[in-house]
């Protein structure tokens, strides 16, 4: 498969996963809402850092 495609896949999959957990955490996390935002923003970059790391591993 193109890597651009993968690379776009994977951005709009982590991107996904980003606006899922921004929805769902909140609530879960009702006492500690800006500690479930953070932690939404730290597995997305989180994501995203494997997502690359594993493509650019796939190309090299």
């Amino acid at each position: 498969m193109n890597i651009r495609i993968l690379e776009v896949v994977t951005a709009i999959a982590s991107l996904a996963l980003f606006i899922a957990l921004l929805i769902l955490l909140p609530p879960v996390m009702a006492e500690f809402q800006g500690l479930a935002y953070l932690l939404a923003l730290v597995v997305f970059i989180l994501t995203l850092s494997a997502a690359g790391s594993a493509l650019d591993k796939r190309v090299a």
